[in-house]
């Protein structure tokens, strides 16, 4: 079984230059590809790889090339600094130090990255602790550099996608707002619609919303905050700080409690089946149903926005 995650990854254009498509962000994680084998191969991995906590280490492992999609894994693993090969799920005892000297906990992650909705899908375990933006820091990691070098016309943005029911829940439960703040990055592709399409016209690339009652309590969200949430949830971040009734209060006792997009991960579940003959079939079947998944999602919103 596999539980995923979702982070929407994007090479917005500084300029005029043309968005980069299906081909480009397939070509930013084909060169992930290659350079993490060449690593490895090089013996050089523990320079390359994230490191995590004192032995500890994070990288790409395997990579399986798709009609417009890239699937895979990424791996955690203890090491010390002496060599074992990643490129298989062999260990390589390196004979002129101890010989009881491999990797080991080693932990594999999918992922499955679409290039057409360059969305990327990855294990929720792969996030440290449950950090999510931990985990966004790692992917920038792997993909700045190759990003600033390959793709210079372009600023990479990574930002996780949040789950729309814990904030339908607060918005239908709040009796004040205390502050509420919203980080808007604009969109690539055909599908932005209002202040998204007029952002990416304009090559605005980032919007920031502060708003706050001060001392006093806000009764409610002003519209046009209202009317950008649903695009923060794929294309940004949400902050809000509310007031809520105490469950089973007799005096009528409030609390005010604070909600972050990013610890609020929207996910999709998919086990595995008698179907999956292998690994690479298996995360052929997993891009499917997310990206159905997804557009499921995308459309439900659209109906509540038209509700």
């Amino acid at each position: 079984m596999a539980v995923f995650i979702f982070y929407n990854i994007q090479l917005l254009p500084n300029d005029d230059s043309a968005e980069v498509g299906v081909q480009g962000y397939k070509k930013l994680f084909t060169l992930l590809r290659d350079k993490n084998k060449n690593k490895v191969r090089e013996k050089r991995h523990l320079d390359y790889h994230f490191n995590l906590n004192k032995n500890s280490y994070i990288g790409p492992y395997n990579f399986f090339s798709e009609t417009g999609a890239i699937n895979g894994n990424f791996v955690r693993y203890s090491d010390t600094d002496n060599v074992s090969e990643l490129l298989t799920d062999k260990a390589i005892f390196d004979h002129e130090s101890k010989p009881n000297i491999v990797v080991v906990g080693k932990k594999k992650f999918p992922f499955i990255f679409d290039a057409k909705k360059h969305i990327l899908g990855i294990e929720k375990n792969a996030a440290p602790a449950e950090d999510f933006i931990k985990l966004e820091e790692i992917l920038m990691y792997f993909l700045k550099d190759i990003s600033d070098e390959h793709f210079p016309e372009y600023t990479l943005t990574v930002n996780l996608m949040s789950s729309p029911n814990e904030l339908e829940r607060i918005l239908d439960n709040a009796i004040y707002y205390k502050s509420v703040e919203v980080n808007l990055i604009a969109p690539n592709g055909e599908d932005a619609e209002d202040i998204l399409d007029e952002m990416r016209t304009s090559k605005m690339q980032r919007l920031l919303i502060k708003g706050s009652s001060g001392g006093a309590n806000m009764s409610s969200l002003p519209d046009f905050i209202k009317n950008i949430l649903p695009s923060a949830q794929t294309h940004g971040k949400i902050k809000l700080r509310y007031v809520t009734k105490i469950p089973n209060s007799t005096n009528n006792e409030t609390k005010i409690s604070s909600y972050d997009s990013e610890k609020s991960p929207l996910t999709f579940t998919l086990r595995t089946s008698k179907s999956d003959s292998d690994e690479r079939n298996f995360l052929r079947r997993c891009l499917r149903r997310a990206v159905a998944f997804l557009e499921r999602k995308e459309s439900e919103q659209v109906s509540h926005d038209e509700d």
